[in-house]
């Protein structure tokens, strides 16, 4: 993604959580961890809005203590909960995991990374074959996994299709042209965690490649 593109959606971004303060006196945000969004979180924690009214959250997370290097929670407190933004509410998916009970849905945002094996969150391809991680129709959810998945390779934590899909504005992040023929290829492809997102119709997806 190139700075015009990340300047773009930064702004973007910062005006809907402005709006939903101005409009309900609070604004939600779920992220995810990679280097891909590193410069959008750097970026946005210097935007001018009232951050101690926006919840962010972690769409998924290693089930790790919070300040191991490969934790995401550790990832957003270096790059996203700093300058005007330490002031935002952090739900951690680890310590203390989050009850989905307490949720104010629907969400605001909810940007979701991409991996080449067209995993997004921590929803992998061993998986797809679980309902309750993957269906529409499935209770909003924590899904964990049962064994190490993905790269670096640790069990994992992550909020189910269900849940990623009840939000106002759902942003995928496809950062080069071999993320985008990922996206292309899972279109068809329903062994690709991606294909049961790309192919809903109940939450708009917007992609920072092309809409951006």
């Amino acid at each position: 993604m190139n700075n015009s593109s990340s300047d773009k959606l930064t702004k973007s971004i910062a005006k809907t959580l402005n709006e939903s303060i101005e409009l309900s006196g609070k604004a939600s945000l779920v992220v995810c961890g990679g280097n891909s969004p590193l410069p959008i979180y750097q970026k946005l924690s210097l935007a001018d809005l009232d951050w101690s009214k926006v919840s962010v959250y972690l769409g998924d997370d290693r089930l790790l203590l919070s300040d191991h290097i490969d934790s995401n929670e550790n990832l957003l407190r270096k790059n996203l909960l700093i300058n005007n933004a330490k002031s935002a509410k952090f739900h951690s998916l680890v310590q203390p995991r989050i009850n989905i009970k307490d949720l104010i849905l629907p969400f605001d945002i909810v940007l979701l990374g991409l991996g080449l094996d067209g995993h997004f969150a921590s929803l992998f391809p061993e998986q797809v074959k679980l309902s309750s991680a993957f269906s529409i129709d499935a209770d909003p959810d924590l899904i964990c996994s049962e064994i190490p998945l993905g790269s670096p390779s640790y069990k994992r934590i992550s909020m189910n299709l269900a849940l990623l899909l009840n939000t106002k504005r759902c942003i995928l992040l496809v950062t080069n042209s071999d993320k985008r023929l990922v996206l292309e290829k899972a279109s068809t492809n329903n062994k690709m965690p991606l294909h049961f997102l790309i192919n809903q119709d109940k939450t708009k997806l917007e992609f920072s490649d092309i809409d951006f």
